[in-house]
């Protein structure tokens, strides 16, 4: 319940220099030629291209078809777009003839006259251009920056010459220099590109930067202007959930949420959307705001390793979509040591001693196929005609130790004999494996799993098999993290440290499973964050991936607990959805899916209350440095010993979002008051709740009732309420503060 107590009656300007803040990191400019989608997770789909923000998160360049103009959008997408040419590096110049726009491994031209967009040849623009040097002419520049100069004779780099001919919507040009070998590299300079191999791949050189070089600041072809970055504008994008379309009402709402990036928040996805059909999963996706779906590879319904079987062991094989896909790859086939059913399907894969490119290797094998068969080629496509992958996980939940317990994955046939010899405890006999052989397994298996991956699809992303916290039979360290700490120990002790930090540490993303309470959903992300904060000094070399590296809640959801007497329904799960990713948030998480999606429909309180978290809090700025959470409670005593108010702080470009939710046992009476912090006009305030019904509000001081917990149970000599109730959820310009009464307070002892 909502009542009115008084008005302030301010407006807001929308502040320029605030309009991309908090947008994603620059994105590297190496890019393996058709190895990724058009667009990279950071940059925000526009009605005529996109824009891709630069390091300092408030600038970056657009790449567009302008009506009258250029149309290197076009261009650009169709050939794969990022994964082919890298970022834009410059905004759209011109001269008498030619319309120009420099990207990181290429340069478009489109003649004004007519024809379509095209590559420029930029090694004759860079001959052609200012001097290097008083002493060396133009004809001589290439082989003064190193390049020897192409002789009469075709001698290209043969891997490079196989990529050409593989590839003729390519544009590379007429060869410009002999093949030219630098310490695990090869390159070849072409007319229009710059082509490499390294580590056996092929791939665009960031020639595009090496001509900005030539040229900035100078009277060129490239005008100075020309790299002065562009500010995002608001408006030139599609709806998103945080546009408009509030499912119910607590009072009129109308308009957009606060905030100055209204695009699709790329960090929200679910799992198996493919369950729901084509038409029915897209349509449920769009209308959540969901970005991403996991999909399953069922390795151990294949009889032998085929590729053309391949196709038929995914989730996502009739769900052809333009939704990004995250390919889960799991379960062992029986010619591969295992077998179709429980609990051979969960045995290590044998052959994983060997090297990933070995053919007795039988997940290097399958890794290698399945990648290179899903990996993006241009034009949104990929070689098996399915959906495009570019993120792979290698098994999911393989802490969870104990067969028969849910989720049980990883070890199977030896390592239930084991258990039931030894009853978990005691060295492991001949056909059997242990709790420490089963981790080391599994490592290796992620390290074969990598070499597999990025031998296929250079740019993918190998996320870490999916953890969750079990109890204490599986893990009774402090930190409940021993399978992190095993594999962290596991990159510690290799020898070879230069294949370490050359291959990023085998993995790039973490990715967790934590159907638990939403303050243990802070404790456990938090844990995390500080672990991969950590990694270079644990590891005890430099992370190359430092700072770079996600958290992903992979499957977020409430389930019942019958050993407990805990038991929810829909209402509480709408609850738990909004608590639980405001908590994961605030603890330094980057992205969440809702897991399955077809438990959260539309028409009940569960889908509503996802809807909610994802309209409110899509573009919270990741990792913000004014995050906060009040009071710092977590972990599992709080769902027992705190009892009071919980406020979450989520800031983003030109907006904060508040979560604040009741973890006491009675209703809590609590006055929300809003003012306006500076004189700037048209403050934006929405107040919603877990049911989707929202409120549009003006400055000013609000009485709500947040009701208690609605399902509590008795455990252990206490009183346990794992979601709390009363959740309300508000969205408010930056230039509005917000204060409660009664005062929460930054701490409590509990």
């Amino acid at each position: 319940m909502i009542t009115r107590v008084s008005t302030l009656n301010r407006r807001r300007f929308l502040r320029a220099a605030l309009i991309a803040g908090g947008l994603a990191p620059a994105v590297t400019g190496r890019i393996a030629l058709g190895a990724q989608q058009t667009l990279p997770p950071n940059a925000i789909e526009t009605e005529d291209g996109a824009y891709f923000p630069s390091g300092d998160g408030i600038s970056g360049f657009y790449v567009r078809d302008q009506a009258g103009g250029p149309r290197f959008w076009s261009l650009y997408d169709a050939a794969g777009g990022h994964s082919w040419y890298g970022p834009p590096i410059s905004r759209v110049w011109e001269d008498s003839a030619h319309w120009y726009q420099l990207f990181a491994c290429a340069l478009f031209v489109q003649v004004k006259n007519g024809g379509g967009p095209r590559l420029a040849p930029m090694v004759e623009m860079i001959v052609s251009g200012p001097r290097v040097s008083s002493s060396f002419s133009n004809a001589t520049k290439l082989e003064f920056d190193g390049w020897p100069r192409h002789g009469s004779g075709p001698r290209i780099h043969p891997p490079i010459q196989a990529f050409i001919d593989g590839r003729p919507r390519l544009q590379t040009g007429a060869a410009r220099s002999e093949p030219r070998r630098a310490v695990g590299h090869v390159r070849n300079l072409f007319a229009n590109v710059g082509l490499e191999q390294v580590g056996g791949q092929v791939r665009l050189g960031v020639l595009g930067q090496r001509y900005r070089a030539y040229f900035a600041g100078k009277p060129s072809r490239l005008p100075a202007a020309a790299t002065a970055p562009e500010r995002f504008a608001v408006g030139a994008q599609p709806a998103s959930a945080s546009a408009g379309n509030p499912i119910g009402a607590l009072g009129s709402a109308s308009g957009d949420l606060a905030g100055l990036t209204q695009g699709l928040d790329r960090g929200f996805g679910c799992t198996l959307a493919s369950e729901e059909g084509a038409a029915a999963g897209v349509s449920h996706m769009n209308s959540l705001g969901l970005s991403w779906s996991r999909e399953q590879f069922l390795w151990n319904t294949l009889r032998s390793y085929s590729p053309q079987a391949l196709p038929t062991i995914a989730t996502d094989r009739n769900f052809r979509v333009t939704k990004e896909i995250i390919g889960l790859l799991q379960f062992t086939p029986a010619y591969a040591g295992g077998g179709p059913s429980d609990p051979a399907k969960y045995n290590p894969p044998q052959g994983l001693h060997l090297p990933a490119s070995h053919p007795r290797n039988h997940f290097g094998q399958f890794v290698r196929g399945i990648v290179e068969s899903r990996t993006p080629l241009p034009g949104g496509h990929s070689a098996s005609g399915l959906n495009p992958i570019s993120r792979w996980i290698p098994w999911n939940e393989p802490d969870i130790c104990r067969p028969g317990m849910p989720g049980y994955a990883w070890g199977g046939q030896p390592h239930a004999r084991w258990v039931n010899r030894t009853g978990g405890s005691g060295p492991a006999g001949p056909g059997e494996l242990d709790e420490a052989g089963r981790r080391e397994r599994l490592y290796r298996l992620v390290q074969v799993a990598y070499d597999a991956m990025v031998a296929s699809n250079p740019n993918a992303r190998l996320i870490f098999p999916s953890l969750s916290l079990v109890d204490t039979s599986c893990d009774n360290s402090d930190r409940r993290m021993a399978f992190w700490d095993g594999w962290s120990g596991f990159l510690a002790g290799q020898r070879n440290r230069r294949a370490l930090v050359d291959n990023g540490f085998f993995f790039h993303d973490v990715s967790l499973t934590l159907h638990k309470e939403p303050e243990r959903v802070a404790e456990i992300v938090g844990r995390y964050r500080e672990a991969l904060d950590n990694l270079s000094a644990t590891v005890g070399e430099t992370d190359p991936l430092a700072g770079k590296r996600k958290i992903i809640l992979m499957e977020l959801g409430l389930q019942d607990d019958p050993g407990l007497g805990a038991y929810f329904d829909d209402e509480d799960v709408a609850h738990f959805t909004i608590q639980a990713v405001a908590n994961a948030f605030v603890a330094g998480a980057d992205e969440v899916a809702f897991h399955k999606l077809v438990d959260y429909p539309l028409s009940s309180l569960a889908g509503k209350g996802a809807r909610t978290a994802v309209r409110y809090m899509s573009h919270v700025t990741r990792q913000h440095p004014d995050r906060r959470k009040w009071p710092d409670i977590s972990g599992e005593r709080a769902a027992n010993a705190y009892f009071g108010p919980v406020r979450i702080d989520l800031p983003g470009p030109g907006f904060v979002t508040s979560v604040i939710y009741n973890r006491q046992r009675e209703p809590l009476d609590m006055t929300l008051t809003f003012s306006v912090t500076d004189s700037a006009p048209d403050p934006v305030i929405h107040l919603g709740d877990h049911a989707g019904r929202e409120r549009k509000l003006e400055p000013g001081a609000y009485r709500l009732t947040l009701d208690p917990p609605r399902s509590t149970f008795n455990a252990y000599g206490k009183n346990w309420a794992w979601v709390g109730g009363g959740t309300h959820v508000v969205r408010y310009s930056d230039s509005v503060s917000l204060t409660t009464d009664p005062a929460i307070p930054e701490t409590v002892d509990y």
